[in-house]
Formats: structure tokens, sequence, C-alpha cells
């Protein structure tokens, strides 16, 4: 297996680099980059390239991709259970219906697929969410559990509801459950007016800190300004400090709470993380039939942004009853929010959405041994017309689309 020291020519995003980059004719100087052992390092471009290094070009450059949010037990169920009518709960109500089929060998191929399609979009980490129905583990966290990808690091959330955790024997239960699945694994819950209940909600942080997990929330899901997920959650970091990370997904009620900029400042103080997931959450909010809907059922991301908050956009579901489409690639996520949420310079600024692992993870590296490469630079259209790319992963390329060769397995 061939790997190349580094790389030349390489058209960093300007979130990545340092303010002191030299800039010409409007853009940022194309980098040279260094893979070594302890990690990549990225320097301009000089007049004498290195011997071995890969020439990319001007190729767009952004580090390995991330899928924050996505559910693989559920995945391509569309067909044969897709939901009787427009919104969270019926979509719901058809996964409910769908769970007869899931035997080891359905969510394992299932699952399969997903991770593949994933891999072939440059997604380096993916997390995903498993239904817990019960307080004991299901089928598929184990099936889930066991997939394994050369190019991709695979998280589990445990998405229980809320109200198994009622009771603190079952909320600890439950975190034991997911503390001994080791390295990937987080405690969730679906949290949601439906199933508010207080007492719950503080059994099940307590039960994420006493066993040390990080916790992943589907919280607020709706447009209802009185949910109280979010309110609670900033209530009780001010009184009791989280010693993980706390990411929480969703939060829509947040655009129509006349306390958000508060609760916002909270989440900052504390690095809550937060992933909006435009493809999904634009289907499922505000959506009445035979009606064109008028409210967009996405957090306050420029809000967020502008606090400083640590946020990623995801996919979720992809072709169920949640949403009939979907494709796995965090550029189809990303151009979704692009034009949703109105945000500005896709590449230079955007791309950050769908890359940067510190929003996950707390000290990662901004960029590691592990690259995407578009070989067809072209800024102003980016992320349309970008289907070509390949990853470099400590210095070995890896095909991704048709037409690319590797030098990988």
């Amino acid at each position: 297996m061939n790997a190349y020291p580094g790389a030349t020519g390489a058209r960093l995003p300007r979130w990545l680099l340092p303010d002191n980059w030299p800039i010409q004719d409007a853009q940022p100087q194309r980098a040279t980059l260094h893979f070594h052992a302890e990690g990549l390092q990225f320097e301009p471009d000089s007049a004498h390239p290195p011997a071995g290094y890969l020439a990319l070009n001007g190729a767009l450059v952004l580090p390995a991709l991330i899928e924050p949010h996505a559910h693989l037990d559920k995945t391509f169920t569309v067909q044969r259970s897709p939901a009787q009518q427009p919104g969270l709960l019926a979509a719901i109500a058809a996964l409910h219906r769908d769970r007869e089929h899931w035997s080891a060998d359905d969510l394992r191929r299932r699952a399969t697929q997903a991770l593949h399609w994933a891999v072939e979009g440059g997604v380096g980490l993916l997390r995903t969410h498993i239904d817990w129905f019960s307080p004991d583990a299901p089928p598929a966290w184990q099936v889930i559990g066991g997939l394994r990808h050369p190019l991709c690091d695979i998280e589990r959330v445990a998405l229980a509801p809320l109200t198994f955790f009622a009771n603190s024997r079952d909320a600890q239960h439950i975190a034991a459950q997911v503390a001994a699945s080791g390295r990937g694994a987080l405690l969730g819950g679906f949290i949601h007016s439906s199933n508010w209940d207080a007492q719950a909600f503080e059994n099940l942080l307590r039960a994420a800190d006493q066993w040390q997990l990080d916790i992943d929330l589907h919280i607020d899901e709706e447009l209802n300004a009185d949910a109280q997920g979010l309110r609670q959650l900033a209530h009780y970091l001010q009184e009791s400090p989280f010693n993980g990370q706390i990411t929480c997904s969703h939060s829509c009620a947040l655009s129509q709470q006349a306390d958000a900029h508060q609760i916002l400042d909270v989440l900052a103080q504390q690095r809550v993380t937060l992933i909006a997931l435009p493809l999904t959450n634009l289907l499922l909010q505000d959506a009445v039939p035979g009606r064109t809907p008028r409210l967009r059922g996405l957090t306050l991301v420029k809000e967020a942004q502008a606090r400083g908050i640590p946020l990623l956009l995801g996919a979720d579901n992809v072709q169920d009853a949640f949403c009939p489409v979907g494709s796995y690639d965090p550029l189809d996520t990303l151009f979704s929010g692009l034009l949703s949420l109105q945000l500005g310079a896709a590449f230079d600024e955007a791309s950050a959405l769908i890359c940067q692992r510190s929003a996950l993870h707390a000290g990662a590296a901004p960029i590691g041994n592990d690259v995407v490469v578009f070989p067809d630079a072209d800024i102003a259209s980016w992320p349309l017309r970008q289907r070509r790319r390949y990853r470099l992963k400590n210095g070995v390329r890896y095909a991704l689309t048709a037409g690319e060769q590797t030098d990988g397995a």
C-alpha cells in the first residue's frame, strides 16, 4: 500500500486557516499538507514542492466529514412502512409497526448499506441513535455495535423515551448497559412535550454523570413554545455542572420561545453542542395536510453561532417514515442547510458544520490525518456539482466514487 508523505496545492477552507494565512488574488494561498504519525500539519505552498508529494492542483480539501446524527436501525424502511399522515408522531407510529421486520439479518443489511453510502460521501465519523423499546438493550444495539469500516468510526446513542427514566433504578440500569458497551457508546433520550417528566429528566442526567457517559438528546423536536427540555437542561446545568459532553439534537422549539436567548447563553457557558437536522425537520415540523408550511422548524443556528456554541448539521432519518428521501451524503445535508438557514460562504464558512470533530469531542484537532479531496475545484458551485471525491488517510488514497483511482484496500 503506497502512502504519500504529503500533498501540495490544497485549497483549505478559511475557517480552518490561521488569521495570518497569506491571501493571493482575494483567495487563501494553497497549502502543503504533511502527514505525520502525530497528526497532519499544513503550511502555505512553497516555490519548491517536496519530492514525492501528491499534487492536488487547487482541489478543495476538508477534514473527513461527519454524520453526527443518523438512525441506522430505521433506515431504508419507507417502502414497507410509510407514514400515514404528516408529522413526527405519525412517523413514530409507522416505525413501531415496522419493528416486526427487525431481525438481525434485516438490521445488518440495512445498516451496512447506510454505512457504505456514508463512507462514499466522505464520512469518517458516524453517530447513530438506536431505539430502545424497554430498559433492556434491543437487538439493534448489538448488531450495529458489530459494524466495522476501516474509513469510518461508528458511535451509538441509546435512544430511550424519557418515560423509561421515571424510575431511578431503570435509569441506572440503562446507563450501566451503555457504559458496559465501551468506547463510542452514549446515553440518549427522546424528550418531548408528549412525555415530559421533570424527575425522569433529572434521573437521566444524573445516571449519565454517575456512569461517566456523554449524552446526546433528541430534545424539543416540536414548535411548542412551552416545551421544557432545553429550559430545564439550562436550569439543571446552572445548579449541577455536568462532567461529560452534552449534545442536543433538533431543539426546534427554541425558534418559538421568548426566553430562547437566555437558554442559549447558558448552553454557551456549558459548551453544549447543538445539532440541526434540516432535511427531516423541514418535513416534520408545521406539517399540516393540504397546507403549505409557514414555519421552518429549525433551531436557532445563527444565534448559537454568535455565542460560540458548537454546532453541526446532520442527515437524521434516511428513507424511512420520518424522511422518505436522503442520501447519507453530508453535502446534501449542507445544501439543505444553506438554503433553509440562509447560511453564507458554503465552502469557506458553512463547511465547518459537516466536519468539525471538536463539536462532538472537545479538544479534537481541527484537522487530522484524514481528509476528503474534491478534485474539481469550484468554490462558486460547491457543494453542488461536486460528486467526485476521494480520501487521503495517513497519506493513502482511497477511491470513494467511480472513476477515482485508489492506493488503499
